[in-house]
């Protein structure tokens, strides 16, 4: 593989970078420190590749104050690693087409309010992409921080998701969603959510700014999706929740997830057939006023009739606090028949279960696995691997 090698330079307005072939490498004696951009690595303009295959960006610190960061189209066996993207006048990075791009330990800040809806400032934007790959990322103030419409098989793991920017309908810490206006377009299909950190807060103590979420993890017409061993935690929008298999989604299996004080929803099937919710814990706190507030819910929501189908769920410890105080966990509305329950635990008595929050609910590493090394942010706290080199290093 060729290596071009990019000298340090300054952004000025919003001057792009294309690249011509083979991969990027850059480092400086730049020193790390602050708490909205810190910047172990070297400057760089924003950055296109179009058409290209076996371009790697590393080591860049990449900004722009107008458009996106960095914008792939239609190439492949692109890779992105150990480097900062962000602030951002656009999406931090924008892919569209092309396949076997990967992302990795690197940290992703778009921070530009959007204006209005929609994908104007996520920090990972990716369309009709196959073999999409992020890993061990800290990603964080977008729009959504990581927004897909018709990916074919994308993997989403061990990455640390915070305060989602919104506005709605966006919001999301991930989201998997069809292309096209009203779902007529590619849909998703072989999605992957596994061992992420996803946290939505309005602390603007702890974190730089508050979160405008809706649904924290969310499947809209997507064909076969697991979202397993996730850690998703707040949440306080009237309508979302923090795990849900959306409109038209098929084939869902949400396994092995801990929800703590998502708001008015943990888990929500409201469309689809044949999913699978299992080994889960929910707890549910900080109820929403006017909203449904339930741990686990299972309901057509959607008028398409007998769209709804086929739901299992089993082995869930679940509980949510409604306004009045009053304890529940599970809710079954119309539509989805038939519904199988197994050995579950609800309410009052879930509660007992899940009494020792802190053992329950111990919040992974920051981010929760790394690629190869633990990527350099504000919030990394991962000690297990070593430090992604910095720019002296």
């Amino acid at each position: 593989m060729r290596r071009l090698v990019l000298l340090s330079s300054s952004l000025i307005g919003c001057a792009i970078l294309m690249i011509a072939g083979g991969a990027v490498f850059a480092k400086t004696n730049a020193s790390y420190g602050n708490s909205s951009a810190a910047a172990p690595v070297s400057d760089s303009r924003p950055i296109v590749i179009n058409g290209k295959s076996g371009t790697v960006i590393e080591g860049l610190k990449i900004t722009s104050t107008q458009g996106d960061c960095v914008r792939i189209v239609n190439s492949k066996n692109i890779t992105i690693q150990n480097s900062e993207i962000g602030p951002c006048g656009g999406n931090a990075v924008s892919i569209t087409g092309g396949a076997g791009i990967s992302i990795f330990d690197s940290y992703i800040h778009p921070e530009t309010q959007s204006p209005g809806c929609c994908d104007h400032n996520d920090g990972v934007y990716a369309v009709e992409t196959s073999d999409l790959r992020i890993q061990g990322n800290v990603i964080a103030y977008g729009e959504s921080n990581i927004e897909v419409q018709g990916g074919t098989s994308v993997t989403v793991i061990g990455n640390f998701l915070l305060n989602p920017r919104g506005p709605f309908p966006r919001g999301q810490n991930f989201q998997c969603w069809s292309h096209g206006p009203k779902g007529t377009g590619p849909r998703c299909r072989n999605v992957t959510v596994s061992n992420n950190y996803a946290v939505s807060s309005t602390d603007t103590e702890k974190y730089l700014y508050p979160d405008d979420g809706e649904d924290s993890i969310n499947f809209g017409q997507s064909d076969g999706v697991v979202a397993d061993n996730n850690f998703i935690m707040g949440g306080h929008s009237k309508a979302g929740c923090g795990l849900i298999a959306d409109k038209g989604t098929n084939n869902a299996q949400f396994r092995n997830n801990r929800l703590l004080d998502t708001g008015q929803c943990g888990i929500g099937i409201s469309d689809g057939s044949n999913h699978v919710v299992e080994n889960n814990k929910v707890l549910n706190r900080t109820p929403v006023p006017g909203a449904g507030n339930q741990g686990i819910y299972v309901w057509q929501s959607y008028k398409d009739k007998g769209a709804c189908s086929s739901v299992r769920v089993s082995n869930n410890i679940s509980i949510a606090v409604k306004p009045d105080g009053s304890k529940t966990g599970f809710w079954k509305g119309k539509g989805c028949d038939p519904v199988t329950l197994e050995n579950n635990v609800w309410g009052p008595d879930a509660g007992k279960a899940l009494a020792q929050v802190e053992r329950h609910f111990a919040p992974p590493p920051i981010p929760p696995q790394p690629k190869s090394c633990a990527v350099r942010s504000p919030y990394t706290t991962d000690t297990s691997v070593p430090s992604c080199p910095d720019s002296g290093k």
